[in-house]
């Protein structure tokens, strides 16, 4: 019994030993990790930002199909716009020569009436007519 006890505090003493001379290691090592131990609030945020990123690439890689979809609606809906606009495009400058022709041609006659009006306003019965007519 006595050497059970004898070997058991051997062993207890060697571990302590051991324990003590591992204590300088310990001691850097936790040197070290006091850095890390300042980043953990910060390793906290880019964990919620990392969540957050997940959540959109999920939401996005739901959407883009149907988007993608909408686009290429839109692109066969201008590809058959095309034509008309290049119509519309011929017609307006048809539309264009068409009003230069009839200001050409109103202008002279615009002086022509005017003149006309102050003809017939200097006649000598118009006053007494424009008081007959029925209003």
């Amino acid at each position: 019994m006595l050497r059970t006890v004898f070997s058991l505090t051997t062993r207890v003493a060697t571990g302590l030993v051991t324990g003590v001379l591992t204590l300088p290691r310990i001691a850097d090592a936790l040197e070290q990790l006091a850095p890390l131990a300042r980043s953990l609030p910060e390793i906290v945020e880019l964990r919620g930002t990392l969540e957050r990123l997940e959540q959109l690439a999920t939401f996005l890689a739901n959407e883009l199909p149907e988007a993608l979809h909408q686009l290429e609606a839109v692109q066969r809906q201008l590809a058959e716009l095309a034509p008309r606009i290049t119509t519309l495009t011929d017609n307006t400058g048809q539309l264009d020569e068409s009003i230069r022709v009839l200001a050409a041609a109103l202008g002279p006659l615009q002086g022509t009436t005017e003149r006309l009006g102050r003809l017939v306003d200097r006649l000598p019965d118009r006053k007494r007519r424009g008081q007959q007519l029925p209003g």
